[in-house]
């Protein structure tokens, strides 16, 4: 008994001599040269009332060589491919790409970080102890973890991306219904075609549905659920999804054939869904819908003000449709939120001890809160009972420029749903979204998106080479079944040409990866 409570006294002060270590900061001020990443918007980053709070907080002084977001990517990389005047430390989430964290991290130009967030890192520790999928997300290969994430968990709205939208004034105006199957989804339409639904007095100028191909939540992706998974067009995870563990290739499925076949057969043959969302890029599709009258009957976007705000109020969210057999499913990314790069430390940095309890700080949710919002008195507002909402935007500014001038979003942070459940609310369109996710699409949302992971370098290489063709292939191939039909005559010669474009290899990649990462 007594030799069990030494060392249970002995654990407890070594807990809290770890503890201690891991919250002291130096008695006398350190620097550190650190590079930080400025979009447009940015204001001056040596300004920022949120960096000089950490600094009297921490007694660590961060010199900001502020570099422009257009300069950034070759400053860096000529730097870190010379191996010579580095910084202490980059900063900004995007600052790197995963290919580049990977490549870099194995040569030891980044330092890996493992040992001292166990050691120094609280917070940030915590953190990774309560969401696994964030260690998941930028663990390498090799078992190191060579940067500091960004992380905003502020509901559902990533974690489901894209939501269909329909014209309620249309229908009222036509007697119909809201769809909730493809076959009402196609009586709605083709009323949508032969009427003078804006009432301009030419029928001829409504779009019964819009889409952009290959544009993420605005590619009609998610109507392939409800013929087996849901189509996943993020790029790096094009068309993946796991299943029970099993890494699935989509568009190799048969179900991914039959969508393609109705698709075209009962839409596009017909004219229902514009054509021209094979061709149009993001800033097209979203000037849609700009004109006196509404003329898009129904859209896919990220939320209902994607269109515009002209015709907003004419629309409604529509819930995942049920299919032919009576079942749909609607994808859902459980790693949305997590960009694997926020901060990371070059080989420059000789005493990382420090600025790495300077970074664990941003990890505590005050200090994450206004690195993320602004500050409080400023971008915030103390409401006095642990709880704060946003401060009203000065007139004649952008609420990105009020925040984006007096701090620095999209860094190394991580706040997660129970922050906006319990402190601060989340912004009024992230709402809307969360609404509509919850209850309409995360019912059905049983297709998984393939989570954000770090890839060796090898396997880089080889998703590079073999990926892209692979990707190409599937892609012109789509673009032709659903605007001219065909699928059912060429599916054989399909997969025959994708198997002998490595395709196997190219699933097995991402199968070995996932495995990695998820303990199997």
């Amino acid at each position: 008994m007594k030799k069990l409570l030494s060392l249970l006294l002995c654990t407890a002060l070594l807990l809290s001599c770890a503890s201690a270590l891991a919250a002291e900061y130096p008695a006398e001020k350190v620097s550190y040269d650190v590079w930080i990443r400025m979009r447009p918007m940015n204001g001056d980053a040596e300004k920022m009332d949120i960096f000089r709070i950490m600094e009297e907080k921490t007694n660590v002084h961060l010199n900001f060589e502020q570099i422009p977001q257009a300069d950034w990517s070759e400053k860096v990389t000529l730097a870190l491919n010379a191996n010579v005047d580095l910084p202490d430390a980059l900063y900004s989430g995007y600052s790197l790409t995963s290919t580049e964290l990977v490549t870099y991290g194995s040569q030891g130009l980044l330092l890996a970080l493992n040992d001292y967030i166990d050691q120094y890192m609280p917070n940030f520790k915590a953190k990774l102890e309560a969401h696994p999928e964030v260690r998941a997300a930028i663990t390498a290969p090799d078992g190191n973890i060579y940067s500091l994430p960004f992380c905003r968990f502020d509901g559902l709205t990533g974690q489901i991306p894209s939501n269909m939208f329909i014209n309620k004034v249309w229908l009222d105006k036509l007697g119909l219904e809201v769809p909730t199957t493809i076959d009402e989804l196609e009586t709605v339409l083709t009323a949508f075609k032969e009427n003078d639904c804006n009432g301009n007095g030419d029928p001829n100028d409504e779009k019964p549905m819009t889409f952009k191909f290959e544009g993420s939540q605005r590619d009609l992706g998610g109507l392939f659920g409800m013929f087996g998974y849901a189509d996943n067009l993020y790029t790096g995870q094009h068309h993946f999804c796991v299943d029970n563990g099993k890494v699935i290739y989509t568009p190799t499925t048969e179900g991914y054939k039959k969508a393609c076949s109705y698709l075209y057969e009962h839409f596009f043959s017909k004219g229902l869904i514009d054509l021209e969302g094979f061709t149009m890029d993001k800033a097209t599709y979203n000037a849609q819908n700009q004109g006196e009258v509404a003329n898009i009957g129904s859209y896919f976007s990220w939320n209902i003000f994607d269109l515009g705000s002209v015709h907003m109020d004419e629309y409604v969210p529509m819930a995942p449709l049920k299919g032919p057999d009576g079942t749909t499913s609607w994808g859902y990314v459980s790693s949305s939120g997590i960009e694997p790069v926020g901060l990371v430390l070059t080989n420059a940095c000789k005493d990382p001890v420090n600025l790495l309890k300077w970074a664990d700080l941003t990890y505590d949710d005050w200090y994450g809160m206004q690195l993320e919002y602004g500050c409080i008195g400023l971008n915030l507002v103390d409401n006095g009972n642990g709880t704060f909402s946003y401060a009203e935007t000065p007139e004649g500014m952008t609420y990105d420029e009020f925040l984006f001038g007096n701090t620095y979003p999209d860094s190394c942070l991580a706040l997660f749903r129970e922050f906006y459940e319990t402190t601060l609310p989340m912004p009024d369109s992230a709402k809307a979204k969360d609404k509509i996710n919850s209850e309409m699409y995360l019912p059905v949302a049983t297709t998984i998106y393939y989570p954000t992971l770090l890839f060796s370098t090898e396997d880089n290489d080889r998703i590079a080479l073999i990926g892209s063709d692979i990707i190409a292939y599937n892609e012109k191939m789509r673009a032709k079944w659903l605007a001219y039909g065909g699928v059912d005559e060429e599916w054989d010669e399909y997969i025959a040409k994708l198997n002998s474009m490595g395709l196997q290899e190219y699933i097995d990649i991402y199968q070995k990866t996932y495995d990695t990462a998820y303990g199997k």
